[in-house]
């Protein structure tokens, strides 16, 4: 550049002092931006670093809620933007809604000796293999293992209300209609009606391998597991059971 520089100078002093001193203007103009440039380089925090560490963030939030194959795409930051380069370690500040899936907000920040925080916005996805159902179902249907297939289904919502577990499934009975295709959730099925109110059942009683049986009146509906009040038609007293798997009620 030195070089350059003085052959422009000497065939420039060939012409008039004028010209020559134009070119060292432009010349040493171009130097200093050159040099400006370089430093902000080498001051400025590296985008990848700030990128990095919020999808760093992302997979280790997913990762603890049990999750895998998690995708995490963050939003580019502005090339203009160009904070000073942090003398400490970044930190990351993570959402106040602990969520972990869909579109999350994620702060950077360097508390060192020039303070800054950026917040980045990443969508984040994970991929479950979960049972759908192979046809439409009308409401009041007995679900079975025939009536699913595992797919892979990526999810940006949580999974707690989403069935994982065909068995989960299998016995239940769907309270609404569902199309092909449906992922099943808690709030879609509930355990199948075995008495209905007026229902002639049996009442069991007794233990320790003496049982008695006798004939009893639901004076409510329920499902296996639920406790009904009966009415005991030998005695024509009401008592309280829980609905077995037959439909029968024990009486303790």
């Amino acid at each position: 550049m030195t070089q350059v520089l003085n052959s422009r100078l000497h065939d420039s002093k060939a012409e008039g002092s004028q010209p020559a001193r134009k070119i060292l203007l432009a010349l040493m103009t171009g130097l200093a931006l050159h040099s400006f440039a370089a430093n902000a380089s080498q001051t400025a925090q590296p985008h990848d670093d700030i990128l990095n560490l919020v999808e760093f963030a992302a997979l280790q939030a997913a990762s603890e809620q049990g999750l895998d194959r998690v995708e995490v795409r963050v939003r580019p930051l502005d090339q203009r933007l160009r904070p000073t380069l942090c003398d400490q370690e970044l930190e990351i500040v993570r959402p106040h809604s602990g969520r972990v899936l869909g579109p999350v907000s994620y702060g950077v920040r360097c508390s060192g000796s020039v303070p800054w925080t950026l917040y980045l916005r990443a969508e984040v996805s994970a991929s479950l293999d979960l049972p759908v159902l192979v046809r439409a179902l009308p409401r009041g249907t007995i679900l079975g293992p025939s009536d699913f297939e595992i797919v892979t289904r990526r999810i940006t919502t949580r999974a707690n209300d989403i069935i994982i577990d065909p068995a989960m499934a299998a016995g239940m009975e769907l309270k609404r209609p569902l199309p092909a295709g449906s992922t099943l959730r808690h709030g879609h099925v509930d355990l199948p009606e075995l008495v209905t109110r007026g229902q002639m059942v049996t009442l069991i009683a007794g233990g320790a391998g003496v049982e008695v049986r006798m004939q009893g009146k639901a004076m409510g509906s329920g499902a296996k597991g639920d406790r009904l009040l009966v009415t005991n038609l030998v005695s024509g007293r009401r008592v309280e059971g829980l609905v077995l798997s037959d439909g029968s009620i024990r009486i303790p």
